[in-house]
């Protein structure tokens, strides 16, 4: 798990709560210099991933983002649906810091997906999630044949994710290079939703725990 959230939970409020201030204040400052000059917003294009790098600390605390792996997290998870995305830059940089780019952190990347996918299942198993919620994500967290195998059914994503995507295309860029060893751009404009029930991802333990231990 990344190192932040071994601390003491008071100095993970005060470390969260300091980059907040931190974000806030460049906000501030960007509107504040393009009430001046118009051409300032464009920095808002670099404040997307500067913000979700310092804000991902508190929507882990708040309870916005649910970790079932170090690399695999739950965007406002409720008992209907789970929106599952990989990891944060935040988390890209203290889960990876010591990790050489390329084959071996797409490996680690993907075994932790694996490891989180698990760890639902579990949750599920101990009746701590319902079999009935919908588990959902984008398909550049596996190949299609493997979610296939998964038993995901993959669909068009909607305009309102692909334009979230490119809205993080910074972050998602260079952590997609990261992972390849080499610059390299996600298909966003090929972007496709994957989706599978509580009780038919459980059905995958096996396939998931065998595809878990070749990674690891």
């Amino acid at each position: 798990m990344n190192d932040l959230y071994q601390l003491p939970k008071l100095s993970q409020w005060i470390i969260s709560l300091a980059f907040l201030l931190l974000g806030l204040f460049l906000a501030i400052f960007i509107i504040e210099q393009g009430s001046e000059n118009p051409l300032i917003y464009v920095a808002f294009i670099l404040y997307v991933p500067i913000s979700q790098f310092l804000y991902t600390p508190l929507f882990k605390l708040t309870g916005g983002y649910t970790y079932y792996s170090p690399m695999l997290l739950g965007y406002m998870v409720n008992e209907q649906q789970i929106d599952l995305h990989s990891g944060t830059s935040f988390d890209y940089l203290f889960v990876f810091r010591n990790q050489r780019a390329g084959v071996s952190l797409r490996n680690k990347l993907l075994m932790y997906h694996c490891e989180g996918l698990l760890n639902i299942i579990s949750q599920i198993e101990n009746k701590r999630i319902p079999e009935s919620v919908q588990i959902v994500g984008t398909s550049y967290f596996f190949n299609e044949r493997t979610l296939q195998k998964l038993g995901f059914q993959i669909e068009k994503a909607t305009l309102f994710y692909r334009a979230n995507l490119f809205i993080n295309f910074i972050d998602l860029f260079w952590m997609y290079s990261v992972s390849h060893g080499k610059v390299s751009f996600p298909a966003l404009w090929d972007a496709k939703k994957a989706a599978i029930k509580g009780d038919k991802l459980v059905a995958q333990k096996k396939y998931l725990e065998m595809l878990y231990s070749r990674l690891k």
